[in-house]
């Protein structure tokens, strides 16, 4: 080109520095908007009016892959066990922590650790250096589409494809969130600060899920595809992901970070304050992580399996590079027999490989042995266990009760080994069920005391020695120090004070 696509004035004063650019006439640009000094932006409205004359769609159809080369995650095989294990262990951690506010910003370290010993769900390999983890995934998703009163499971598989086809196929879902449906936004844009103060509609548009559905149905079972390949024909088929209400991307959503750095150009945020999901940012900040946030998504549950490499850094924040978000990772996608179901791809449910596995007791010495394949057994046995090779465990008093808080986590691990370990423990194991039951009930009640130490004087000795009243007040007296109960203490204060002695204590 003999002239550039984008004149600089010179000649002018500008408050704001991209106001001083505009389309060269020669061109015939008009319908472009100028981003900044190298970028030129057309509105989605215009680029799918353009779009069935640029391309052929029929051109545009994900390439099934050999072989890929990145770091493989799939729970395919092993989903039908640990789904109903995680929301059995969820249970209890919503009665301790509010259900909106794990869906609307996830799960404390604590109770992610506490999860994955307990159900067995690994973690991503890469994107979990990112703060990304199925486990939070998995708990927005069951606690916003699933039914107000969780119970374990008989069945985890059909009850994921409940989940699925409520979020995915039905107009508008039944959901737990206050407001109606606003997943996507609360649970899916972890990229991106939300504003707290916004007070209209959240929910994604309607068509957008359909999108969605159409683009993940374009895949064969088995093979492997290029994530970006896959979002990148979905796009000359006109796929889009918007939200109901578009203002929200400017005024509820912030990318913080002071510069961004995409092959074409690079951003740079003033004042600090970030960026929006805009213009010719929209795709790679919003559009494109959302597409990758389903996918992790759907994997966690065994609809996909993925493949991650290293992401590039490309977000400068603090001072520090970053992955532009969480999602970046992410670079190759195959779908499941189980996601083609979940999907209505296919009629036939997959046959879940069942379970060969044998556990003994040892009548007399407290050794468990479990032979074959059982999640929930070897879990179990982790949790109340100590290992003894690779079958073997080793039953104690304070291994059976690690990590409980009440007595009834006790009985209710006594209840579970009588339901998957043994179902008749022979006389050893009740006694020592009884014992342990007994223990966890000894040192429940207390009541506060209060510690007084005194200098080594001959007087005061004697005073708490011999005066029948300080007798009464005082639990024990040893080593210069007394213990008083606290409900006493005034009586005690009153005692001393008769003795010439202030206690301001």
């Amino acid at each position: 080109m003999d002239e550039p696509l984008i004149i600089e004035d010179t000649k002018h004063y500008y408050y704001y520095y991209n106001t001083r650019f505009r389309p060269n006439s020669k061109y015939r640009l008009g319908l472009f908007t100028v981003y900044d000094q190298y970028v030129l932006y057309l509105d989605g409205l215009f680029a799918n009016l353009f779009r069935p004359f640029l391309y052929k769609e029929e051109n545009y159809i994900p390439r099934p892959l050999d072989r890929v080369e990145s770091q493989v995650w799939s729970v395919e095989n092993q989903i039908h066990e640990v789904f109903p294990l995680f929301v059995e262990s969820l249970i209890p951690l919503i009665k301790k922590r509010d259900l909106n506010t794990i869906i609307r910003k996830g799960l404390l370290k604590g109770n992610i650790k506490d999860l994955r010993a307990l159900c067995g769900l690994p973690p991503f390999p890469l994107s979990s250096e990112y703060n990304l983890d199925p486990l939070v995934l998995l708990a927005k998703f069951v606690l916003t589409f699933g039914p107000n009163t969780l119970t374990r499971p008989d069945d985890g598989m059909a009850m994921i494809k409940t989940l699925v086809q409520s979020m995915l196929f039905m107009r508008n879902p039944k959901t737990n969130l206050n407001y109606g449906s606003f997943f996507e936004y609360y649970s899916l844009l972890d990229q991106c600060s939300l504003s707290g103060g916004y007070s209209y509609s959240t929910a994604l548009d309607d068509a957008s899920r359909k999108n969605l559905v159409k683009a993940l149905t374009s895949l064969q079972v088995g093979p492997w595809y290029s994530v970006n390949e896959l979002f990148e024909s979905s796009i000359i088929h006109g796929f889009f992901l918007q939200f109901s209400n578009q203002d929200i991307l400017y005024s509820a959503l912030t990318i913080r970070g002071q510069r961004i750095q995409l092959p074409y150009a690079e951003y740079t945020a003033y004042d600090d304050k970030g960026f929006h999901p805009t213009g010719a940012l929209l795709r790679p900040l919003f559009e494109r992580p959302l597409f990758s946030a389903y996918l992790y998504l759907f994997a966690s549950l065994g609809l996909f399996d993925i493949g991650e490499t290293k992401p590039e850094l490309l977000l400068t924040k603090n001072d520090k590079l970053h992955p532009l978000t969480p999602y970046e990772a992410l670079t190759h996608v195959r779908l499941t027999s189980f996601g083609a179901w979940c999907l209505n791809m296919v009629e036939e449910r997959p046959q879940q490989k069942k379970q060969v596995f044998e556990t003994i007791t040892d009548t007399e010495l407290l050794l468990v042995t479990i032979k074959g394949k059982s999640l929930e057994r070897r879990l179990f046995l982790d949790q109340i266990g100590i290992p003894l090779g690779q079958e073997r465990y080793r039953i104690t008093e304070a291994s059976f009760i690690r990590g409980c808080t009440s007595s009834s986590e006790i009985l209710h691990r006594i209840k579970k080994f009588k339901l998957i370990i043994d179902a008749e423990p022979s006389a050893r194991w009740l006694q020592f069920f009884q014992s342990v039951e007994r223990r966890s009930s000894l040192f429940a009640h207390g009541e506060q005391v209060l510690l007084y130490s005194f200098p080594d004087d001959p007087e005061i000795r004697r005073m708490f020695s011999t005066d029948p009243a300080f007798k009464k007040l005082v639990i024990r007296a040893e080593n210069n120090n007394v213990v008083v109960r606290k409900a006493n203490q005034k009586a005690f204060q009153k005692l001393l004070m008769e003795h010439g002695y202030l206690n301001t204590l």
